[in-house]
């Protein structure tokens, strides 16, 4: 009841202010909704450095699991002619709901409905070792012109300009696996 309450208050605070930060997922809700195949569509950050790992991927997809409590991500990126498969574990934090653990990073979580798109996801990783943080999005479908004109738009409200936007001009890979 009272989530329902603030998510109302939250989306008349968007209505009047466009560049209010999305509300985190608490894990509770990272659910069936959450989970399963994604397309990666881009990254952003305030340095080109923080996301310069990225500049090699063509295109990527990803599976989310709960796995134990624990989510768990998989990742079959096109690197050049190469698929890299890569997997993250994200343990959530006890004090705090919203906040996940992978070896050290930080990550945070929240819905699309910030871009206009209840079909995507935004992960937040805060490397406090490295002292870079970058916010990559997801989306159930390929990206769109509009979907990636409004992430620059949101990111923007916080003086956030590197970008590098999945090019996706080869095959997806396979996730391995999966179904």
């Amino acid at each position: 009841m009272i989530a329902s309450i603030l998510g109302f208050i939250y989306a008349v605070g968007q209505v009047l202010v466009p560049c209010l930060p999305p509300v985190p997922l608490s894990r509770e809700v990272l659910t069936d909704q959450y989970l399963g195949k994604w397309h990666y569509i881009g990254v952003a950050s305030w340095y080109q450095k923080d996301i310069a790992d990225f500049q090699a991927v063509d295109s990527a997809q990803v599976e989310l699991k709960n796995v134990n409590d624990n989510l768990v991500m998989t990742g079959a990126l096109r690197e050049g002619a190469d698929c890299v498969n890569k997997a993250w574990t994200y343990k959530p934090e006890p004090e705090l709901d919203y906040i996940m653990d992978e070896n050290g990073h930080l990550g945070v979580a929240w819905d699309g409905k910030w871009l206009n798109c209840p079909s995507c996801l935004i992960l937040g990783k805060l490397h406090p070792d490295a002292a870079f943080i970058r916010f990559m999005l997801f989306a159930r479908t390929e990206k769109t012109t509009e979907l990636v004109e409004s992430f620059k738009t949101k990111m923007g409200c916080f003086g956030i300009d590197k970008f590098i936007i999945a090019p996706e001009t080869k095959a997806l890979c396979k996730l391995e696996g999966t179904d």
